[in-house]
C-alpha cells in the first residue's frame, strides 16, 4: 500500500514537471550550432535533436543566488526535461554537503539492555542500529567486533537485533531496474548495511593448471565456495555471465557456490562481485565467522526489530567525513552512496525535528527512530535549496538519489544553474575535489579530452549519456557545463561527442574577444 502511495506521487510529480516545461521534448535549438559541435555530431553519427547542452560563465559571481542567475553562454535545447543518469548524483552530493556539512558524519552503534557479567557474559540481545554508515566494510566491522571483545564481551546470549528504522523506505526490489538483482551497482538502501552485502571473488587465472584459482572475501558462515573455477577458451567478454555463477541451499542449511562455465584464458584476473544474501542472513553469516574466534561464542540468530527505550549504548563507529564519501560517490559514480547521502537529508530533518519537542513529549534518545529519512522528506529538502537560489524546483525531480533511474529529470539550464550555485558557495573546495578530473582519475580516467582541466561527473544508462561539472579553459575562463545525449542509435558514439563538447568549452576564447564557433 505504501509502494503504491509513493509510485502515484512519483507519477503526479512527473506530470506537473511536464507542465511546467510544454516544450520540453519538442524544444528547438536555443541558438545556431557552433562548427565544431555540429561537426562532432556528423562524425559520431549523433543527432544533434537527441543533445542538450547548457555553459554557463562562473568567473565574478558573488553569491550562489547570483551565480544561478547567470544566462548561459551557449545553449542547445536546455530547456528541455532530460534523463541526466549518474550526473544527478552532482544534485545529491552538493544539497548534502550544504545542508549536512562536509564533516558530517554516520554513527553505527551496539546497544545492550546491561553489561557483560565478570565472565564476559552479555545476557539477552545486543543491538546494532545504524544511522546509513555506506562505508561499513569487513574490515571494519571486524575491528568494531574486537573492540566489542575488548570491553568484556566474551559470550553473546541472545540474538543480535538490526535496527535499520533511520530509513524509512519502501521494500525494495533490486530486480526491477534491469533484471540484474545481484549486480552490486542495484544494491537498495539499509540503515544499517554491512559490508554492501557483497560477497567478492578474486578469480586468478592459472592458465598452465588451465584453471583460475579463486580467494573470497568476507568469510561467510555456512557457505562453501569452489577453490578454483575452469579455464574456458574464446575471448573475454562478457566473462561474468560466461561464469555461470551459482548459489545452491543444501539440506544442512548451508550454502555453496558453484559454476556451471568458466573464466575465459583469454581474461586476466578479475575480480567477481556478487549480491547473493538477504541482509540478515549475510549480517548472520558475516557475524559468525568473524566472532567465533579466541574462545568467543553466539547462541542466537540475527533478526530486524528496534533499539528498545531501556538500551544503552556499548560502543559507537563514526564513518569517514561526508566529504570524503562525496569523493568516492562522484569520482567512482557509486550508487548505493548516493541513495544513502540522499535519505541521510531526510534522517537529519526527522532528527532536528526530535530534538526540538518539548522535553515532557522528548522520548529517550534510544528509542528507534520516530520517522526515519523518506525519499519524499529529501526531495523537499532539495527543492527548498533549489528555491533558496532562485532555481525553478518543478524543473528537477531526483527519485533515489543515484541517478540510477527511469524517473529523475532535470534541465540542462537548471543543472548549470546548480552547479554554478555550488561554484559560488561555501562548500565550493570540498564539492569540487569530489568530482573526477578529466584524463586522471575516477570514471574520466581514460577521457583525455582537456585532460586536468575538468571536473567532470559522468553518467551512462543504457539508452543515455551524460557529463556535467566544470571546465577550466585555455582562456583562463571558467565555465559550468552539461551535456547529454539519448536514444539507442546514438549511443555508439555518445561518448565521443560529449567528449568533444568538453574539449569545444575548453577552447572557447574569452568572452567578448571572438565568437565561441568558426
Amino acid at each position: 500500500m505504501h509502494f503504491g502511495k509513493c509510485a502515484a506521487r512519483s507519477v503526479i510529480l512527473l506530470a506537473a514537471f511536464a507542465a511546467a516545461v510544454p516544450s520540453a521534448w519538442s524544444a528547438a535549438s536555443d541558438s545556431s550550432v557552433p562548427a565544431e559541435i555540429a561537426r562532432a555530431a556528423r562524425r559520431w553519427r549523433v543527432d544533434l535533436k537527441d543533445v542538450v547542452i547548457s555553459v554557463v560563465p562562473l568567473d565574478g559571481a558573488r553569491s550562489p543566488k547570483e551565480a544561478a542567475a547567470r544566462k548561459p553562454r551557449y545553449a542547445l535545447h536546455a530547456d528541455r526535461a532530460d534523463r541526466p543518469a549518474s550526473t544527478a548524483k552532482l544534485v545529491t552530493t552538493l544539497v548534502a554537503l550544504e545542508e549536512l556539512g562536509a564533516s558530517w558524519r554516520w554513527k553505527t552503534t551496539f546497544y545492550a539492555a546491561g553489561r557483560p557479567d565478570a565472565e564476559g557474559r552479555l545476557k539477552g540481545p545486543l543491538y546494532l542500529r545504524g544511522t546509513g554508515d555506506p562505508t561499513l566494510v569487513v574490515e571494519d566491522y571486524a575491528l568494531e567486533l574486537r573492540r566489542l571483545a575488548a570491553i568484556g564481551v566474551k559470550h553473546i546470549e541472545g540474538d543480535l537485533v538490526i535496527d535499520r528504522s533511520a530509513f524509512n523506505v519502501p521494500k525494495f526490489d533490486s530486480a526491477a531496474f534491469d533484471g540484474r538483482a545481484s549486480r552490486p551497482y542495484n544494491l537498495g538502501p539499509d540503515a544499517t548495511l554491512l559490508n554492501y552485502r557483497n560477497l567478492a571473488l578474486e578469480l586468478i587465472p592459472d592458465r598452465e593448471a588451465g584453471v583460475a584459482r579463486i580467494s573470497a572475501l568476507p568469510p561467510l558462515s555456512g557457505v562453501r565456495i569452489p577453490k578454483e573455477v575452469k579455464l574456458t577458451k574464446g575471448a573475454c567478454g562478457d566473462w561474468k555471465t560466461k561464469l555461470g555463477y551459482r548459489i545452491d541451499a543444501l539440506e544442512s542449511g548451508e550454502k555453496r557456490v558453484r559454476f556451471t562455465g568458466g573464466l575465459p584464458a583469454a581474461c586476466g584476473p578479475k575480480a567477481f562481485n556478487v549480491i547473493s544474501f538477504a541482509p540478515n542472513e549475510y549480517a548472520e553469516r558475516m557475524t559468525r565467522a568473524l566472532w567465533a574466534r579466541d574462545g568467543r561464542t553466539w547462541t542466537g540468530r540475527v533478526v530486524e526489530g528496534r533499539v528498545p527505550a531501556d538500551a544503552k549504548p556499548l560502543l559507537v563507529r563514526q564513518s569517514p567525513s561526508l566529504s570524503e564519501v562525496a569523493e568516492l560517490t562522484n569520482k567512482w559514480s557509486n550508487n548505493i552512496m548516493a541513495r544513502h547521502i540522499f535519505l541521510s537529508l531526510g534522517a537529519k530533518r526527522a532528527a532536528d525535528a526530535l530534538e526540538r519537542r518539548p522535553a515532557p513529549e522528548k522520548p529517550s534518545p534510544w528509542k528507534a527512530f520516530p520517522e526515519g529519512g523518506t525519499l519524499e522528506g529529501s526531495r523537499r529538502i532539495v527543492a527548498e535549496w533549489l528555491a533558496a537560489r532562485g532555481i525553478p524546483a518543478d524543473k528537477v525531480y531526483i527519485e533515489n538519489g543515484s541517478g540510477l533511474s527511469r524517473e529523475t529529470r532535470v534541465t540542462g539550464r537548471v543543472m548549470t544553474q546548480i552547479l554554478a550555485a555550488g561554484w559560488a558557495g561555501p562548500f565550493m573546495p570540498e564539492y569540487l575535489a569530489s568530482l573526477p578530473i578529466s584524463g586522471m582519475d575516477g570514471t574520466m580516467f581514460r577521457r583525455r579530452t582537456a585532460r586536468g582541466e575538468g571536473r567532470i561527473k559522468t553518467g551512462f544508462l543504457r539508452d543515455v549519456r551524460s557529463v556535467g561539472g566544470y571546465v577550466h579553459a585555455r582562456s583562463g575562463e571558467r565555465y559550468a557545463l552539461y551535456a547529454s545525449v539519448r536514444g539507442a542509435k546514438n549511443m555508439p558514439g555518445g561518448i565521443a561527442f560529449l567528449d568533444s563538447v568538453i574539449d569545444w568549452v575548453y577552447k572557447l576564447p574569452a568572452a567578448g574577444k571572438a565568437k565561441p564557433s568558426s
